[in-house]
């Protein structure tokens, strides 16, 4: 079938210009001033003040699993959202052995979707019988790599194991994997040294791979963080590294973004390329076992699930969260659970729930760990905005594809529905263009993953579209209603199928 749309067009390089894009298919066949003639296509569609734009890369999600559950990927289509990258933070469902599978498959247990692959092949052949609506390129966790030679509790590698994560790793890469992410605040990934992973950075050098990154801290060791992950790429010889959702977390430490800008620029002009993505908003979201106290701060969270079944720990935890400062307590809220007594509370602030907050912390967490989320104020609006304005930055949600609010497993945070509307309207809220925006979402990624198809719009190219409204783009999702669609996006074309938004 051939679609004609006319109307402003940003490629996803140069600012829009009034064309005409003739798709045939899943190609664009034609990008002209005018094309005439009543057979040059089956539909036609017309486009006042809209604009005309590659479909909008999504560089940093977590849809690996709610997507096959969700696959018609609503929360991102109405968003402009036509492709994702996923596998981010150091958590992929791939690979899988017997040490990492049944963790994996309880961690995912609620998408209904149990873990019969073993690799990134396998992976892919059960989303492709899914039928999504969204296309995604996928990153090799390091988190689940790690585990699957040595397992969550094991804190030092030998070498003879990490050579095995290398073998593993250039497996990934050799059936697709664009590269591989950290995710260091989280376990097993905390326990890794520099050599860990300076040796697999040297594995994505030679593949021309990509390495990204949830740093070690994103507020009181953050410049030390990056430093650590600028050493090591620059040991490993490695070229390209994403910051992922780079932020000042902390009142106290708000001052050190200019800092952190200043390294990545001192280490871009070393011939390195360091980008880094942000979702818009100034409150995270994260598991809620990042709270409690050491041990169980690098326990993986399945097995604080079990350990909270006995009584003296449940206490000894309950004591440790007595000495938290309220606060931290009124910078907490509930935005992911599983538990049938507190899932309705979720979007509320912790001292806003019923009764007492210590208690409904350690209910959620001792009902099921692997789905308790937190929600956590504490970065700067002004940082934000400097970073989303930045040439660097890219779009990431840090969220998930969800159909509709039912058949949300984890997430509550408003950024699955809202962040790349939400981050394209703050940006022309700053005085950006139209053309800078588009390519900030468009043509920069996918250069800059080396995704060729998508992107731009030009002939030959995927017919991976979006309109949208300049005027109206923009999200109202919140935390209270964070499934709302967002606003101005007219319709997405994925590989010339529209959907009308």
């Amino acid at each position: 079938m051939r679609i004609l749309l006319k109307g402003f067009v940003a490629d996803g390089i140069n600012e829009p210009v009034r064309k005409c894009v003739l798709t045939e298919n899943e190609r664009i066949i034609a990008v002209e001033k005018d094309i005439y003639g009543s057979c040059a296509a089956d539909k036609e569609y017309s486009f006042k003040n809209e604009i005309i734009a590659p479909g909008f890369i999504d560089v940093h999600g977590h849809s690996d699993l709610s997507l096959a559950a969700n696959p018609q990927a609503a929360s991102k289509r109405r968003q402009g959202v036509t492709c994702e990258i996923t596998g981010n933070c150091g958590l992929s469902p791939f690979p899988v052995s017997e040490k990492n599978h049944d963790h994996l498959d309880t961690l995912y247990a609620n998408y209904g979707i149990p873990i019969n692959w073993q690799d990134l092949t396998g992976y892919r052949k059960m989303l492709a019988g899914r039928n999504v609506a969204l296309k995604t390129f996928q990153l090799c966790g390091h988190n689940t790599l790690r585990a699957a030679i040595a397992g969550y509790e094991e804190k030092n590698l030998s070498g003879k194991q990490i050579k095995a994560m290398r073998q593993l790793l250039s497996n990934c890469l050799d059936q697709g994997a664009l590269g591989m992410s950290a995710g260091l605040l989280y376990t097993p990934g905390c326990f890794a040294d520099r050599n860990e992973i300076i040796e697999l950075m040297r594995e994505l050098a030679l593949h021309n791979k990509i390495f990204t990154t949830h740093l070690r801290s994103e507020g009181n060791n953050l410049l030390e963080s990056l430093q650590e992950t600028f050493d090591c790429a620059q040991q490993a010889g490695l070229k390209k590294v994403v910051i992922s959702h780079l932020k000042t977390a902390g009142k106290t430490n708000w001052h050190k973004l200019d800092a952190a800008l200043k390294l990545i620029d001192h280490y871009r002009n070393t011939g390195m390329d360091f980008r880094f993505d942000r979702y818009p908003y100034t409150e995270s979201q994260t598991m809620l076992s990042v709270i409690l106290p050491p041990p169980f701060d690098t326990m993986p969270d399945r097995d604080i699930t079990l350990a909270l079944q006995d009584d003296k720990i449940r206490q000894d935890i309950r004591q440790s969260l007595q000495q938290k400062d309220i606060s931290d307590w009124n910078r907490w809220r509930l935005t992911g659970t599983t538990h049938p007594e507190w899932k309705k509370f979720t979007g509320q602030k912790y001292p806003d729930l019923p009764g007492n907050m210590i208690d409904a912390v350690i209910d959620q967490l001792s009902f099921d760990a692997t789905t308790a989320t937190i929600g956590s104020a504490g970065m700067s609006e002004d940082n934000m905005l400097k970073i989303i304005t930045s040439d660097l930055c890219m779009p990431g949600s840090d969220g998930y594809a969800v159909d509709h609010p039912a058949h949300s497993a984890v997430s509550n945070h408003p950024r699955s529905a809202g962040a790349i509307a939400r981050f394209m309207r703050l940006k022309l809220d700053c005085g950006q263009s139209v053309g800078q925006c588009v390519a900030a979402a468009t043509g920069k990624p996918a250069e800059f993953f080396n995704l060729p198809a998508i992107g731009i719009i030009a002939e030959n190219k995927k017919a991976d579209i979006t309109v949208f409204s300049p005027d109206d783009i923009d999200s109202k999702a919140s935390f209270s209603e964070p499934f709302r669609p967002a606003d101005g996006i007219i319709l997405t074309m994925l590989d010339g199928n529209i959907q009308f938004c």
